[in-house]
């Protein structure tokens, strides 16, 4: 689904990524581990052009997206949804509107599609009741569930995760993270930044351990989170215990 070939991203002097190659299959959950500066976030930003890469080759879906702009751009977007640290919600459109704007902007829904889709979503969030509420009104993880749901209104086939549950207070984390998991079990396609090691080992089919802007090491988690070959992964574990 997702091949990248020596992806290298600088800005300016300072080198961000240092040539990530790595192919995400249809299906698969990957994990992207690593301390914070290693490049991970950019990784993903470089993958929907959030940010342009400054050399290498993306490939999504089997063709070659590294320079698109314009409508394949967004063509790109629609499918390759995104779920950020932060939210991002529009603060003054309700629950049910912030789900409903994109899909009935880009004509994939009528309004009346969206908000049947929407109500399911919600249900699917556990959060049907918070469809008339705003943003303001709603905890960090509710706010986070409801991103997901807005991400997945699109229906896109693959959803990158930027450390979705980093700005949440440690009791929401297990209600944004259950909504993962059932998400993977249903087989969606993920590539998700995150320091939730228990959640890596309980969903990935896959685990990257990234440093300094390079895969250190990379494979089955059992394999990367239980049998770490490098000193930098192991005192990376040792440090997240």
């Amino acid at each position: 689904m997702i091949s990248v070939s020596n992806l290298k991203k600088s800005f300016g002097d300072l080198v961000v990524l240092d040539g990530i190659t790595e192919t995400i299959e249809k299906g698969e959950k990957v994990v992207v581990i690593g301390p914070s500066g290693s490049g991970k976030s950019t990784f993903l930003r470089c993958l929907n052009l959030l940010e342009q890469p400054t050399s290498g080759v993306i490939e999504f879906e089997g063709r070659d997206i590294t320079h698109a702009k314009g409508r394949e751009l967004n063509s790109v977007r629609m499918k390759m949804g995104m779920v950020f640290q932060h939210f991002n919600l529009f603060p003054h459109l309700t629950i049910r509107r912030n789900i409903t704007i994109a899909p009935v902007k880009n004509k994939i829904m009528t309004q009346a599609q969206a908000d049947k889709r929407a109500d399911e979503l919600l249900a699917m969030v556990g959060l049907s009741d918070k469809a008339d509420a705003y943003p303001a009104q709603l905890s960090g993880g509710q706010k986070q569930r409801i991103a997901i749901a807005r991400t997945l209104a699109m229906n896109p086939d693959v959803i990158l995760f930027d450390e979705p549950t980093s700005a949440l207070d440690p009791e929401m984390v297990g209600e944004v993270l259950s909504v993962m998991q059932t998400l993977a079990q249903e087989g969606l396609t993920m590539l998700v930044v995150t320091h939730e090691m228990g959640f890596a080992r309980a969903v990935a089919s896959e685990v990257v351990f990234m440093d300094q802007g390079v895969i250190c090491e990379h494979g089955d988690p059992k394999d990367v989170l239980g049998a770490p070959k490098t000193e930098r992964l192991k005192a990376f574990l040792a440090s997240m215990l």
